[in-house]
């Protein structure tokens, strides 16, 4: 399977922007050849094998993170920032329906992956579920990277105080990867502790 090259160039950016260059250097040493090389000098909208990415994700987590998975959300968020922005735009009107977007946001997923399908299997005030289908290989530090891919999509529709979860995961021995959203569906008009 493969995945375009924009996963990699965006990781490669996050860590450069957050770490440094010599950081980068030390992360992609610890890489394949074809690794580096698409890491640092591929076209975009190429497709490069999903192993690479799956690569690239766990050498910045050993390297740079706890192994946790939490520096792969986070390059995730940064890649939605990127990414979204033009779907943004062009559907800023429908801002007041988060249910359409997040169904595009899941839409987007083949834009980027050759194979699978994302699917939201529900849609309700303040809950969300999401399910990837069809894939033929997966990695759970790739799974971490949509995990901060999805949430950094529902904040930007209008999600408030949101919690992303993958709730069951293929690369960790579960049957499907479903990621479950939950926010804040009302306005509380209650201070928060320690304001005035």
């Amino acid at each position: 399977m493969n995945v375009k090259a924009q996963g990699l160039l965006n990781a490669a950016l996050f860590v450069r922007e957050k770490f440094g260059a010599s950081a980068l250097e030390r992360v992609l040493a610890q890489c394949s050849p074809s690794t580096r090389e698409h890491a640092l000098h591929a076209i975009a909208i190429n497709w490069v094998p999903f192993e690479e990415l799956a690569e690239l994700l766990r050498m910045i987590d050993r390297e740079l993170g706890s192994e946790d998975g939490k520096l792969a959300e986070s390059i995730g968020a940064a890649s939605a920032r990127v990414n979204l922005r033009h779907l943004a735009l062009r559907l800023a009107f429908f801002l007041a329906r988060p249910e359409f977007l997040m169904r595009r946001v899941a839409g987007v997923w083949r834009q980027y992956n050759e194979a699978g399908e994302m699917l939201v299997l529900e849609f309700t005030p303040g809950r969300m579920v999401a399910e990837l289908r069809e894939m033929p290989v997966t990695d759970w530090i790739v799974c971490a990277s949509v995990t901060g891919w999805l949430n950094e999509a529902g904040i930007a529709t209008g999600m408030r105080h949101l919690q992303t979860m993958h709730a069951e995961c293929r690369g960790k021995g579960a049957t499907r990867c479903l990621w479950v959203l939950k926010w804040s569906t009302g306005v509380s008009m209650a201070p928060e502790a320690g304001t005035g």
